[in-house]
């Protein structure tokens, strides 16, 4: 070899560490990036008759498909049941009785003084205990009632927000992915707007879940993990009108992703994963079962505090707790009635007597002031077993106390599994993220030994250019 073809293979393999450095460097800086891939130096030789030459000719990124999709799809999971569980907890806090706690205490409270009042019913200041129960049960579903209605409409304003996420996201990839796959195309490197471009698509499935199909020149298209186009070449409108109102009956709107339905009560592909999932369960499923629950106790306590004429068999009307008319949902038009309640002009003794709507529905016809048994016939019949609608997932078939103490026990349940399910979820998507991270993460120590081993070949390089430039001069001043 000659001294020419010496120096241009020593000054080719210092380049070329010092472009190898340059990678290692960078992916030692990314370190704790986690949306960044490592980098690895390729490096190519070419042997000539004027000697051989060694250089770096591209920075290859390291990808794992496989790795990279199971990272995105358990993470879409791990918010979609997070965000449920997350919402559960914001209705019931930790630290405060059970949820349905105080209504089902309500309806315990309204049958110990109903009792009290029947062994002692000319006592009037019992009477009016009765009334009071009343009032106190009425006042708990109203505020339950508001609580639920303000958590769907919390659970809308969230949806609301991740569809303008959503829209942003998709506008973003919509001009990073036509950079790379131009850049691509041209042999422009594109593996920083790839990180960029990974990192849109993690934040994009913690919305929403989707499903990435790579195309040419590193392109890609995105569909919803229930199969609608998001964003393929352009971006997809995806559209949400907030409700301005969901009193119970009230159903939510729906989330249109090209005009097709992936979320909501008429949703045609349903999607699965990211937060609007969880959102759409608690809005349009949870919250309209434990609205349902609610109304079925106020129908209820209107059936079974009924005011009958004495005979068997005769007319009925409204007794002790009423829906009035005008407008609203059923929850914000109950009341006690008003002819039982002195606060309202009422007289309290009605209810031992009878005639809340009329003479012919008196029943203590005498005025006996020892007279029970039409108090006693509502403690009957608030213990009785009623009926109650569909749609509650509680036992149709109970007393009312059992109804409102099961609502307790569905809520409880529902909790325990959302939050076991949100803790599997995240544990499903740590490993996935870690075992990604492996796959095409940066090792610290791998990186520094692979640092320390560039640094003795570029040392070795230089000495050998050392050595053939003082061949050089003393070949030089032998000719001279």
């Amino acid at each position: 070899m000659s001294l020419t073809s010496a120096m241009l293979t020593a000054q080719s393999s210092i380049a070329a560490r010092s472009a190898e450095m340059a990678i290692a460097s960078r992916n030692v800086a990314n370190v704790s990036n986690p949306s960044y891939s490592r980098l690895e130096a390729n490096v190519q030789s070419v042997v000539s008759s004027n000697g051989s030459v060694v250089y770096v000719s591209h920075a290859s990124r390291m990808v794992d498909q496989a790795a990279f999709t199971a990272t995105l799809n358990s993470g879409s999971m791990a918010v979609a049941s997070g965000s449920y569980a997350t919402m559960l907890d914001q209705l019931n806090p930790s630290g405060v009785e059970p949820y349905g706690t105080s209504t089902a205490s309500a309806i315990g409270t309204l049958s110990e003084v109903l009792v009290a009042f029947g062994n002692d019913p000319s006592n009037q200041v019992l009477g009016q205990s009765v009334v009071n129960a009343a009032n106190g049960l009425v006042g708990d579903l109203k505020q339950s009632s508001s609580e639920l209605i303000n958590a769907r409409m919390e659970a809308d304003a969230a949806m609301a927000r991740a569809v303008d996420n959503i829209n942003v996201i998709l506008s973003d990839l919509e001009m990073l992915n036509d950079k790379i796959v131009t850049g691509t195309a041209s042999g422009v490197d594109v593996n920083g707007l790839l990180d960029e471009r990974d990192e849109m698509l993690k934040v994009l499935s913690e919305e929403i879940g989707i499903d990435v199909l790579h195309q040419d020149n590193n392109g890609i298209a995105i569909y919803t993990d229930s199969g609608v186009t998001l964003f393929e070449k352009s971006a997809r409108e995806v559209t949400f009108t907030s409700s301005l109102s969901l009193s119970s009956g009230e159903l939510g709107n729906n989330i249109l992703v090209d005009g097709i339905a992936v979320a909501g009560p008429d949703a045609s592909a349903p999607i699965s994963g990211g937060a609007i999932a969880g959102y759409a369960k608690m809005r349009d499923e949870t919250l309209v079962t434990m609205q349902t629950q609610l109304d079925e106790v106020a129908k209820a306590l209107v059936d079974v505090f009924q005011e009958h004429e004495p005979a068997p068999g005769t007319a009925s009307a409204d007794g002790v707790f009423t829906i009035v008319a005008g407008a609203g949902d059923l929850i914000s038009r109950l009341q006690v009635n008003s002819a039982v309640d002195p606060a309202q002009g009422g007289d309290v003794m009605l209810l031992r007597d009878g005639g809340i709507n009329g003479a012919s529905f008196v029943w203590n016809v005498d005025g006996n002031g020892g007279y029970s048994g039409l108090l006693n016939e509502y403690v009957d019949q608030l213990n009785d077993v009623y009926t109650f609608g569909p749609g509650t997932g509680l036992n149709t078939s109970s007393t009312l106390l059992e109804f409102a103490t099961n609502r307790v026990s569905w809520f409880s349940a529902e909790r325990t599994v959302a939050t076991e399910s949100a803790m599997m979820d995240a544990t499903a998507f740590q490993s996935n993220a870690q075992m990604l991270s492996n796959s095409t993460g940066v090792n610290l120590d791998l990186e520094m030994q692979r640092l320390l081993t560039i640094e003795t070949s570029y040392s070795a390089s230089a000495r050998l250019m050392s050595t053939i430039d003082n061949m050089f001069k003393d070949l030089l001043g032998a000719v001279s």
